[in-house]
């Protein structure tokens, strides 16, 4: 597979947006809960979607559409949910780089659902970008044994939940590119949002809270920059799915992602960056430029 550059700058730009909505969600996690601000960020992306459909794309969905689309909103609301529930309880460097885990379990599925098969040396950049991420949470002190890798990796309460979010975001990219092949970038954009807020919403009102909906004037701002910022990233990466492979294109934003993270943690809410975490980086970056190469 021959890769342009073009594509490959639009992913990183890709892992620096959800870098800074991720940040943006966990700074309104002690505003809101993770269902009512799923609601509200999703919703909020549907009319930005519904304008860029009316200016740029026929509105084209063929029945091939409707098996994947599915498949990745339902995925999407239960993922999103956790996601935020896990940033309201654990570090954001140390959480967000498990999404890392994403790359291989993406790259398997694309090889079974799209026939996507990267080469040998592409595969050892997606080993070495993941093996970075869990270096991120590898304290030495607590030994190499598998049960002290375990331990490293629930030590923060948001951990597993983040795993499980990882294997939910694993499956959805090859689904998202079957469902833009089947309808356009702007199309599923808008059905995916639109999917995932009325589930969120209609979790609500089947739980009884549907009262936790209503925000305060205080977060309308960060609600609506929240919901710019993971609209334009999540056009980008529709686009970049039609462009790259699944596999490559996870790897690579995932990476960046967990860089931003642990950027933002350090700098913003005082989390420590270790010397292992900076060993993890270089094996991340290493792992990406083997892709590419």
């Amino acid at each position: 597979m021959t890769i342009s550059l073009i594509p490959v700058l639009q992913v990183v730009a890709v892992g620096l947006l959800y870098g800074v909505f991720d940040l943006l969600r966990k700074r309104l996690t002690g505003a809101l809960r993770p269902a009512p601000m799923l609601v509200w960020l999703a919703l909020a992306q549907v009319p930005l979607f519904a304008w860029m459909l009316w200016r740029n794309e026929a509105v084209v969905i063929e029945d091939a559409y409707w098996g994947p689309g599915l498949i990745s909103i339902a995925l999407n609301i239960v993922a999103n949910i956790a996601f935020i529930k896990a940033l309201e309880i654990a570090a954001l460097g140390v959480t967000i780089p498990l999404l890392s885990l994403t790359p291989v379990f993406a790259t398997i599925l694309s090889i079974r659902v799209l026939g996507e098969l990267p080469s040998i040396g592409q595969m050892v950049g997606i080993l070495l970008a993941v093996v970075g991420a869990f270096a991120l949470n590898f304290d030495p002190g607590e030994g190499a044994t598998p049960r002290a890798v375990w331990r490293c990796l629930v030590r923060e309460k948001g951990s597993l939940l983040m795993i499980g979010v990882a294997l939910c975001w694993s499956i959805t990219p090859a689904f998202d590119k079957l469902a833009v092949a089947s309808s356009g970038v702007y199309t599923h954009g808008l059905l995916l949002n639109a999917g995932v807020g009325v589930g969120a919403l209609a979790w609500l009102v089947l739980s009884g809270g549907v009262r936790t909906l209503k925000p305060s004037q205080s977060i309308a701002v960060p609600i609506v920059l929240s919901a710019v910022v993971g609209f334009v990233a999540l056009i980008l990466l529709l686009d970049a799915y039609t462009e790259l492979w699944v596999g490559l294109v996870e790897t690579v934003r995932r990476a960046v992602n967990s860089v931003v993270a642990l950027a933002f943690g350090a700098w913003l809410f005082g989390e420590r960056i270790r010397a292992m975490q900076v060993l993890a980086i270089v094996l991340m970056s290493a792992g990406v430029a083997l892709i590419f190469l």
